[in-house]
């Protein structure tokens, strides 16, 4: 089986100038892990997780390293999130994408997935138009469907 037969062809997505707020708020009323992010000619260029959003929140090693009050301090940290709205996806977006093509068995999108740590992936065509998503339970979905229900009902008499 093929990803373009599992992927979902409806995608949200941001654009590069897409306020953090609106990346939070896509993502908690979405009920998705990441948004790919798109150029208006809808090419792939980056993609934020929510995993991405939530360590904005936390100082970075070295602030840590510098002032060791800071890294106790959670009131703080969660104030901080006012001052991260002015951020947009562009500042924080992952340049370096993991995805995968229409054509890739689902089988090898999962392993890929399984190995970069990812739930999901985007799908692109070879000239890097976004044309999908594929996630893990996508492919958890169909595997159980087409083989794991066959497999029950001959156990059961």
């Amino acid at each position: 089986m093929k990803v373009h037969e599992v992927m979902s062809g409806h995608v949200v997505t941001a654009s590069p100038g897409t306020p953090v707020r609106k990346l939070w708020e896509a993502i908690f009323k979405k009920g998705i892990h990441g948004l790919p992010v798109v150029d208006s000619k809808k090419k792939l260029v980056g993609i934020v997780a929510e995993e991405d959003l939530l360590k904005l929140l936390y100082p970075k090693y070295e602030d840590i390293i510098e002032d060791f009050t800071s890294a106790s301090d959670f009131e703080e940290m969660e104030e901080k999130i006012d001052e991260l709205t002015k951020l947009k996806a562009e500042h924080i977006m992952c340049k370096k994408i993991v995805f995968t093509r229409p054509d890739t068995p689902i089988m090898r999108a999962l392993s890929r997935m399984i190995v970069r740590d990812v739930r999901q992936l985007p799908v692109v065509s070879e000239e890097n138009i976004l044309i999908g998503m594929i996630t893990k339970g996508d492919i958890f979905d169909i595997l159980f469907k087409k083989h794991l229900r066959r497999l029950r009902s001959k156990i059961r008499p």
